[in-house]
């Protein structure tokens, strides 16, 4: 059993504990000598007990994955549940066996105060239960003092309220004195100890629920605390000085520098609202920026890129952000943080040096989530000049529009053609928000390219599948054999692109794919072909030393020691929050949704080493803007195969990856999940550079919204 797997029993379990336990509290709270309950009683105590137990026995395997898959499960929730359940099992099974041995017989001394003990411990059980059962939902890995502490207060008024409300003292011979005053008074008009129980436990109560509302006030205020809400500078580093700055850098003035003499590449997009009918026939309405994908755009390294992006009716608004470029922060295109997202009528240029060679793309990064879904994307590759290029180059992009799954702009066939014996580049890209399969059928090939970095010795490859996460990009190579070769996706299942020999009759059906009909793919080949892993995929390189490689922009390999200066840990979760006021079941960093998450902040040179944990059931491409990572070890595991280094990790359910940042591009860069829907929904922060600030505003008079 895997470790997603284990956090999944984890929960069940913990939400049969707090139904056993509260049955258990009840039944026993309600016995009137009736032997049958007294023995569903019983069961179910001695269920709450073995399940319990049962999730404490689960707390080694979940360690040994990470201590962060089991840390708050260790230090707070075992002290919370384990005292109440011994005290449950000490006092409440002997009540329960001697009620269930006495049966219907009177009992030959009053056993109120023995049952009340035995209740009030079964309760406590039960609310520490429930406690446990929010502090996975509700509080996460990090969770703040005040939480704590209203968990404790709640768990404790709990167990107030049932000894206010079921236990009212009773008068007896030798307090006939007093209960005589009490009567007298009550006639008087006062009030008797019995009546002024049920009234202090309905204030209790009350508290209760004041306190839980507001606790609830306040996060939906976090939750909101964004709009309206310029980025404020960073202005201490972590284990250093804490140094005020008093003129702060804005983020748009980091624009970088460009060459006086330097090719300049100009462009032109026009973001539009359009009925696009595909291959198939099928039609449906796109947000694009100008064609689906967007214009292809190229460049070769040194060169200027500049890119007018003029918004004609897309209501949302729109920007442009690429991805896996390290562009200057101005350039990075994220609505709120580095500019106002560009709404109808209105119009930016970007203009960046092409320092990084590889395979690209762009998107908008105002409601990216819907807005890249109705296909505001489009790909971007760089060349190097002095390296080879392919004889045929590619570039398929896959994406899913309302449904239709699309390889490049067809959601049918694409057809190419290339000499035999001659070489063959197709560049991968997910556009998508969830992972992708691609298969390559008629040909062994070599995944010469990852994210735009080159593959350090890459081997031939076959029977074997290649994965993108989200946003991630593979190049593959190969050499063009005297028959067809297929490229297919598990998220398109009606597209295929075909690479056909030229001079064959098959390049003839390549130039008119309309009429090519290729066979499909066999029935679960895409569940039961291996993988390729990256991390064991190529060879090191020679010289390497521990964190120490990295690849300069223009591709070539560059030892450099890099000390890690900076640790940070994000695991990734589920919790109910509130995001943008809306009351979710959130996809959460470190126990936060955005705009609550507490941002990376560093100073430039900083070397950070970001752990990342996932401790929910569903990927996350963690996707860190301007910057690319490189990866140090995957479950305790190292590379074994080239240096592998990513701009956005797709980190699997139960995974930790171990990943080292060098912090030299100044700004404030947006870290999130490039499911978009999850960034949505709360999995989304900041790295942040001290001394650098932002005039944009989260809503505003552009209403931006990065997510």
């Amino acid at each position: 059993m895997n470790t997603s797997q284990l956090l999944a029993v984890d929960l069940l379990l913990s939400v049969f504990a707090a139904g056993a336990w509260i049955a258990a509290a009840w039944l026993t709270a309600s016995l009137r000598d009736r032997s049958r309950r007294t023995d569903l009683a019983l069961l179910l105590v001695g269920i709450a007990v073995a399940v319990t137990v049962g999730r404490y026995a689960l707390l080694p395997a979940l360690v040994a994955g990470s201590w962060w898959f089991a840390s708050e499960r260790i230090t707070i929730n075992v002290p919370l549940t384990a005292i109440p359940a011994a005290w449950a099992a000490a006092a409440g099974v002997p009540f329960l066996l001697r009620r269930r041995n006495t049966g219907p017989q009177p009992v030959t001394e009053d056993p109120r105060p023995y049952r009340e003990w035995a209740v009030l411990a079964v309760v406590a059980a039960a609310a520490s239960a429930v406690g446990s059962l929010a502090l996975t939902l509700l509080l996460g890995p990090f969770p703040a003092p005040w939480s704590l502490v209203v968990l404790l207060f709640m768990v404790a008024a709990t167990v107030l309220i049932a000894k206010l409300a079921l236990f009212s003292p009773r008068p007896s011979s030798r307090r006939s004195t007093q209960s005589s005053k009490a009567v007298r008074a009550a006639r008087r008009g006062g009030a008797s100890p019995a009546g002024r129980r049920p009234t202090a436990a309905t204030a209790v109560a009350g508290l209760m629920i004041c306190t839980a509302l507001g606790s609830g006030v306040f996060a939906w205020l976090g939750s909101r605390s964004a709009d309206g809400a310029t980025i404020a500078a960073a202005v201490a580093h972590h284990g250093g000085t804490d140094v005020v700055m008093t003129d702060p850098t804005p983020v748009n003035s980091l624009v970088g520098e460009t060459p006086a003499n330097a090719v300049v590449r100009h462009y032109e997009l026009t973001a539009r609202v359009e009925q696009v009918v595909l291959p198939s026939g099928q039609a449906t309405e796109a947000w694009t920026y100008g064609s689906l994908p967007g214009p292809a755009l190229e460049a070769h390294l040194g060169e200027v890129m500049e890119v007018v992006l003029n918004n004609r009716d897309v209501a949302a608004g729109v920007t442009l952000h690429w991805h896996g470029y390290d562009v200057p922060n101005a350039m990075d295109g994220v609505a709120g943080a580095t500019q106002d997202a560009v709404m109808p009528g209105e119009s930016m240029t970007y203009r960046f040096l092409a320092a990084q060679a590889g395979t690209y793309w762009y998107h908008t990064h105002q409601d990216s989530a819907e807005g890249v879904r109705k296909g505001l994307y489009g790909t971007f590759v760089v060349h190097h000049p002095t390296s080879p290029r392919a004889d045929t180059d590619v570039v398929v992009a896959g994406h899913d529009l309302s449904g239709l799954g699309l390889l490049g702009s067809s959601d049918r066939a694409t057809g190419h053609t290339a000499t035999p014996g001659s070489s063959v580049r197709v560049r991968l890209l997910n556009t998508d928000s969830v992972q992708q399969r691609y298969l390559i059928q008629g040909t062994a090939f070599k995944a010469v390219a990852v994210d735009g970095t080159e593959v350090n010795h890459p081997q031939e490859v076959t029977n074997k599948l290649v994965r993108l996460g989200a946003g991630g990009r593979v190049d593959i190579a190969f050499t063009m054999p005297d028959s067809p070769v297929t490229v297919r996706s598990d998220a398109a299942a009606n597209a295929v692109v075909v690479i056909a020999p030229s001079g064959s009759t098959a390049s003839d059906q390549a130039a008119k794919p309309e009429e090519m009909v290729p066979d499909k793919v066999p029935a679960g080949v895409f569940a039961t072909m291996p993988v390729l892993d990256l991390l064991e995929y190529g060879e090191p390189v020679v010289g390497e030393l521990e964190g120490a490689v990295e690849l300069d922009g223009f591709g070539q390999e560059a030892e450099l020691v890099r000390p890690i200066t900076r640790e940070e840990v994000m695991v990734l979760d589920r919790q109910f929050r509130f995001v943008d006021g809306i009351l979710r079941y959130a996809f959460t960093v470190n126990g936060a949704a955005y705009p609550l998450v507490p941002s990376i902040e560093v100073a430039k040179g900083d070397t950070v080493k970001v752990t990342v944990v996932n401790r929910t059931s569903e990927p996350h491409p963690m996707h860190p803007h301007g910057h690319h990572v490189q990866v140090l070890s995957r479950n305790g595991v190292a590379p074994s195969g080239s240096p592998l280094i990513l701009d956005t990790v797709d980190v699997l359910p139960g995974e930790v990856w171990e990943l080292m940042l060098h912090a030299d591009n100044p700004g404030i860069w947006m870290d999130h999940c490039h499911n978009l829907d999850h960034a949505a929904e709360g999995m989304m922060m900041l790295l942040k550079y001290q001394g650098v600030s932002s005039p944009f505003m989260h809503g505003g008079h552009s209403n931006n919204r990065p997510e």
